[in-house]
């Protein structure tokens, strides 16, 4: 029994399994950190893609519309909106995009498969990421709710 007490009393190696087990837990975590902040950082730049695309396709006027009315109705190309979006996402490959657009609106939803570092170790290889954006089209100089007219000097 003395050498069963004394096996138990002994605590040599102890130290090696808590180790471990924080080891394990640090790396996770870091996971979380580097690649949580790497997938924010691809979301944003998937956000201003989808931003700029929507923009390329609300500035496709109707522009025999336009004139016909004397620049009284401001409303989009529905197929020139579509292919200026769509040219637009084809300089990104990996981006798959859908659009929807009306004569008065382009609205556009870009989704792309973020791949991941240290999350692998857990099982998750890639993460998809979504970017929404729509845009109106707008013609001449238009001021910002509540900003301060200029007036002409009398």
């Amino acid at each position: 029994m003395s050498g069963a007490r004394r096996l138990h009393a002994d605590e040599r190696g102890a130290a090696m399994v808590l180790v471990a087990l924080w080891l394990h837990a640090l790396v996770a975590v870091s996971g979380l950190v580097l690649d949580g902040g790497a997938l924010l950082a691809e979301r944003r730049a998937l956000q201003n893609l989808a931003d700029a695309a929507a923009g390329a396709g609300a500035m496709q006027l109707d522009e025999a519309r336009y004139r016909a009315s004397g620049g009284g109705d401001v409303s989009l190309d529905q197929r020139a909106a579509h292919a200026a979006v769509a040219g637009y996402m084809a300089a990104r490959g990996d981006v798959t995009c859908l659009v929807w657009s009306t004569r008065e609106r382009v609205e556009v939803e870009a989704r792309r498969r973020a791949p991941t570092l240290f999350l692998r170790v857990v099982g998750i290889d890639h993460v998809t990421i979504r970017a929404r954006a729509s845009a109106e089209p707008r013609h001449g100089v238009v001021a910002a709710p509540g900003a301060p007219r200029a007036v002409a000097p009398s």
